[in-house]
């Protein structure tokens, strides 16, 4: 899946594609996004296990849970988080993001 962000929105955003981890595993997907600093956002739930990616090993992941999984439907989702918020509050935790609410895991 492609997404685009409007350069308004002022993201510095980089792609899977782009750094040629298609098909990578998940380990090699954080651990890229970490070594660049990057908050990683994603629709695998994988990385919401805190076990296996604890806050202090990355530097943020985002995962979506949109209510329909279409590629406009996610796209859709996916801009209307990021130009509702400032992201810079996600930035070294776990977060969830459904419908009506953005989730911090690692937070009590």
């Amino acid at each position: 899946m492609k997404l685009k962000l409007d350069q308004k929105l002022q993201h510095d955003v980089d792609t899977v594609v782009a750094e040629g981890l298609s098909g990578a595993d998940d380990r090699t997907v954080i651990n890229a996004a970490r070594s660049a600093d990057r908050i990683l956002l994603t629709l695998d739930r994988d990385f919401l296990d805190l076990d296996r990616y604890p806050p202090e090993s990355h530097s943020g992941v985002v995962v979506f849970r949109p209510p329909r999984q279409g590629a406009l439907a996610v796209a859709k989702f996916v801009l209307a988080f990021a130009r509702s918020t400032d992201l810079r509050k996600y930035y070294r935790h776990t977060t969830v993001v459904e419908r009506t609410r953005a989730r911090v895991l690692d937070q009590p």
